[in-house]
């Protein structure tokens, strides 16, 4: 298959190169061009850390991350420190032609910047996130130039200070976009503005800079396709003032997509008669995204549901000073997790991320500057002018936000409107508390942002009201709550619905900072920045898997197959442009490891192409032809790979009838009785002692050791009523039988059980049966538990679906394998040890938990039960970000597990599958347990001469 990285991005690192380099004419970086090749500038800060004397620092770079200043979290307060000013100087050699003009451009500077060329003050910018730029035709000279750059980190504008220097993210400051300097001809083309429709009609501003002896009097355009071949005729317009618009109609276009981003170059020359004075390229791409009010969003006519979540420009090392692979790392990221928009927030993201959003497809929000408190109108309409003239032509962007939560000013809504030629709407995005009615009466219907919806909240918008609706922060996935738990139900209401936009999960990363000063860990400010589906370094937490699948393009109802099967599978295509026949499909039959065996993963026996034709949002049916043989084998897996290569859906389906050997037992030896204790069983080295009171496996032992395996089976169950009590302290005398070489352990109604039954079995197998009944009512878990010290756990495999752990409202997302961990510490938010060793897993068949002195503890699932493993770690301060589970060390098998809820809502806020489980008689359950099952008798004896 196409690797999605290697083909996709480096051809258009590639072309990004070659579009810079003709835009600009010339352009020079004084920086590095990212923060992987930045460049060492003299540099000096007036407070905090390394304070008070020059020496260098990268650019592009926050100094925060370079060991300079102060670590400071955004709603955090200085404590009467004084904030940094940061001093920048760099020396640059320039060969200076005559007729040309000069311009140094700051892609991005926090926050109050002054600059001084060779002595001579040139200009002073205000605003973090914005790119900027002064001309220095005046200032530049041939020779040695010394540039000086003054960066506050805060700022001596109040609006900006409380806009974006107050809020729930890390602080930071200085140079940390790159810097250049632009070299264009004395009269040239400053800037398009495109607006390329899906009918192929295009119209275009044209800004033209000249001085005041114009010489040119024309513009000329013609449209390039991808592989440089022109499209459709040329077109042109006498200039009229600095901006020109120019119309045309292109035949036949490839329109762009998410799925299909077909970008085309814009060619534009300044002409004096048929002198071409200035050349101008830009990337486009034709497509038309509309807001239909009362309705939803439309791609290209077909009505379309945003799905994505929210992204800061962010690294733990780096902070917002990023590389070129962060920026595709993070798209490919999010092309994993079958996303289609990204809302990039709270301020305008790199301009190299938006151009891998327009060649990779991805549709994208972009945001002004503002988390909680509104820009003032001044200042705001300067940096909407400077994001949307930066950001304008980018296919890719299809909304702007007007601020983050309660920072929305509705003066600057005519700012966006003025500065875009697409006139994209500015939305509203709006606080959990507040009405995002209240008092905005803009030209449109309002799209209902608001943010932290529960699923009462949800159904209301979506069936009762009549806005388009698209919470721009859902599902908070802190810690391992939110994020996917309970997608699934939201996100099927919103397709039923006739105003669903769409939703944004908060948010993709943990953003914790690599603090040097404490151990050189991840600071995530406990619980406020520990906020992703993936942890700060890319860690894949449960709920990437969930969404990943929950949002995939390619939905497979089918859960098993059975001997029955005849070779159709149904299948529902939610592409919204692309048909089956586009994709790459493909079968597999594999067989998974032993629990007995050292391979982990599986194999596969057989596979084949997959032939299908199935359009865009319709249901219909997958032909597989499988050999007959099919039945003997594990499972069915089925890969699907979109387009361009990506796998975008995979499922297995284990094959009911396969009797392929779990446990294997090479040797039929019987357990015996005690002459002792009726109550004791061995076999081999291994000895069961059962409570003769209640039938509880009391103990086991190997090779005369106690282990630490006991107390098994206990009810575990906990009541969401604290009234609701159950009896479980009563005993009734066991019961030994014996039949052939089996023996069978009974008793009733003790310890809360109506019976447990045990049977050991000659081939070592220890099969328990089981049924209570508690008291009717809502129950958060229940099911039986075996008490074993964590301490004595080494490592864990399991054949089920995984790798990750699952929630009674976030069971989506798992693979059905073999998969193998060494028990590692995981604190959500503080310890990252992706994947996490504890909690509750399911489906599964088999597991086999290593312990101490080489015990070897199997399980066999024999009915639906959820395996619960040891007992999982919460993160600090996790509000409701929680769901339950038993104190006790050891394993669980669950009839009935927790719901989790995200940091803002509890989980019985999302809705009927996030309740506590409605529990009404009786309950029944089998697992068979195995220890040391298949261990040779004798062992080679060890001799320590080695030949050489």
């Amino acid at each position: 298959m196409v690797e999605f990285t290697q083909k996709n991005i480096v051809l258009f690192i590639v072309a990004c190169f070659f579009s810079l380099a003709i835009q600009a004419q010339k352009i020079v970086f004084l920086s590095g061009e990212d923060a992987s090749t930045a460049v060492d500038w003299e540099f000096m800060i007036s407070e905090g850390r390394n304070s008070g004397f020059w020496t260098s620092i990268p650019v592009p770079s926050n100094w925060e991350a370079e060991g300079f200043g102060y670590y400071l979290y955004g709603m955090d307060q200085m404590d009467n420190r004084a904030l940094p000013i940061g001093y920048y100087k760099h020396s640059f050699d320039w060969v200076k032609q005559d007729r040309h003009r000069y311009f140094i451009v700051f892609q991005a500077v926090m926050t109050d910047t002054k600059l001084s060329l060779n002595g001579k003050e040139i200009g002073f910018h205000q605003g973090g996130f914005t790119e900027f730029k002064f001309e220095i035709t005046d200032y530049i000279q041939s020779g040695k130039n010394l540039l000086e750059v003054e960066v506050n980190s805060s700022s001596t504008n109040a609006s900006l200070v409380e806009a974006e220097r107050y809020a729930d993210y890390w602080m930071f400051s200085g140079i940390f976009r790159p810097v250049y300097i632009q070299e264009v001809p004395r009269e040239y083309i400053e800037q398009v503005a495109i607006d390329a429709r899906m009918t192929g009609d295009l119209k275009m501003w044209v800004y033209s800079n000249g001085n005041d002896h114009r010489e040119a009097s024309s513009l000329y355009a013609q449209v390039y396709d991808a592989a440089g071949k022109r499209v459709g005729d040329p077109f042109s317009q006498e200039i009229s003032g600095e901006k020109t618009l120019l119309s045309a109609h292109i035949p036949e276009v490839e329109l762009w997509s998410h799925e299909f981003p077909h970008l085309y170059t814009m060619e534009v020359q300044l002409r004096k008669e048929d002198k071409v004075l200035h050349t101008y390229q830009q990337k486009f791409g034709f497509r038309t995204f509309e807001v239909r009010d009362h309705d939803g969003f439309y791609l290209n006519g077909k009505r379309i549901l945003l799905k994505g979540a929210s992204l800061n420009s962010f690294r733990p090392e780096t902070g917002r000073a990023l590389s070129k692979a962060d920026m595709e790392e993070n798209l490919h990221l999010m092309k994993e997790l079958n996303f289609n928009c990204v809302r990039a927030s709270h301020y305008p993201a790199d301009a190299y991320f938006l151009e891998l959003c327009d060649s990779l497809g991805m549709m994208a929000m972009v945001e002004t500057t503002g988390w909680y408190r509104p820009l003032e109108t001044n200042i705001g309409s300067q940096l909407v002018e400077e994001m949307v003239r930066r950001d304008v032509n980018h296919p890719s962007v299809v909304l702007w936000s007007n601020g983050n939560h309660m920072a929305h000013n509705p003066a600057l809504d005519p700012v966006f409107f003025k500065w875009d030629i697409q006139e994209r709407r500015p939305l509203k995005n709006e606080a959990k508390s507040n009405d995002i009615f209240a008092n905005y009466q803009p030209d449109w219907d309002i799209i209902n942002t608001t943010y932290y919806p529960n699923f009462a909240t949800i159904k209301k918008n979506l069936f009762e009201e009549n806005h388009i609706y698209l919470p721009n922060e859902t599902l908070h996935a802190l810690y391992d709550g939110g994020g996917g738990a309970n997608l699934k139900t939201y996100w099927d209401l919103f397709e039923q619905s006739k105003v669903g936009g769409g939703l944004m999960i908060w948010a993709l990363f943990d953003e914790g900072l690599m603090r040097t000063d404490m151990a050189y860990t991840a600071d995530n400010q406990q619980n406020k920045a520990a906020d992703g589906i993936l942890g700060p370094h890319g860690e894949k937490e449960g709920s990437y898997y969930a969404v990943r699948e929950i949002w995939s393009p390619v939905q497979i109802a089918l859960e098993r197959l059975g001997e029955d099967f005849e070779g159709e599978v149904s299948v529902e295509n939610k592409f919204t442009f692309t048909d089956l026949n586009q994709c790459t499909l493909i079968w597999k039959l594999i067989n998974f490891a032993n629990p007995d065996g050292s391979l982990n993963g599986h194999r596969a026996v057989a596979e084949g192409m997959i032939e299908a034709s199935l359009p865009a949002g319709e249901t219909g049916k997958l032909s597989i032809n499988l050999p007959s043989s099919f039945i003997h084998q594990d499972a069915l897996a089925i890969e699907v790979y979109d387009p361009h290569g990506l796998l975008v859906y995979e499922k297995r389906l284990p094959i009911s009838s396969s009797n392929r050997p779990r446990f294997r037992a090479s040797v039929m030896e019987p357990f015996t009785q005690d002459p002792g204790n009726n109550f004791s069983f061995h076999r081999g080295d291994l000895e069961l002692t059962f409570d003769s009171a209640s039938g509880l496996l009391e103990s086991v032992s190997t090779h005369g050791k106690t282990s630490g395996i006991n107390n098994f089976p206990y009810l575990a169950f906990e009541a969401a009523d604290s009234t609701l009590v159950n009896d479980i302290s009563t005993s009734n005398a066991a019961k030994i039988s014996q039949d052939g070489d089996k023996w069978i352990i009974e008793s009733t109604h003790s310890r809360g059980f109506d019976y447990l039954r045990w049977e050991l079995n000659a081939g070592g197998e220890i099969t328990l049966d089981y049924a209570y009944t508690l008291n009717e009512g809502a129950y958060h878990y229940a099911g039986i538990g075996m008490e074993v010290p964590a301490k004595e756990v080494l490592r864990k495999r399991w054949l089920g679906e995984g790798p990750a752990r699952i929630w009674k409202n976030r069971s989506q997302g798992g693979l059905w394998d073999v998969y193998a961990l060494e028990k590692q510490v995981n604190v959500p938010g503080l310890i990252y040890n992706s994947i996490e060793f504890e909690g509750f897993f399911a489906p599964w068949n088999w597991a086999v938990f290593y312990l101490e002195n080489n015990v070897n503890l199997g399980f066999l699932n024999n009915s639906d039960l959820t395996l619960g493993v040891l007992n999982p770690v919460n993160g600090p301060n996790h509000k409701f970000a929680n769901g339950y589970y038993p104190k006790r060390e050891g394993f669980f098998f669950f009839d009935f597990i927790s719901p989790v809820g995200s940091k803002w809502k509890a989980a019985s806020e999302f809705g009927p599958d996030a309740q506590p489980s409605w529990i009404k008689g009786q309950i029944k359950g089998s697992v068979s347990l195995f220890i040391n099952w298949n261990r040779a008798s004798e062992k080679a004896k060890r001799v320590d001469v080695e030949i050489e």
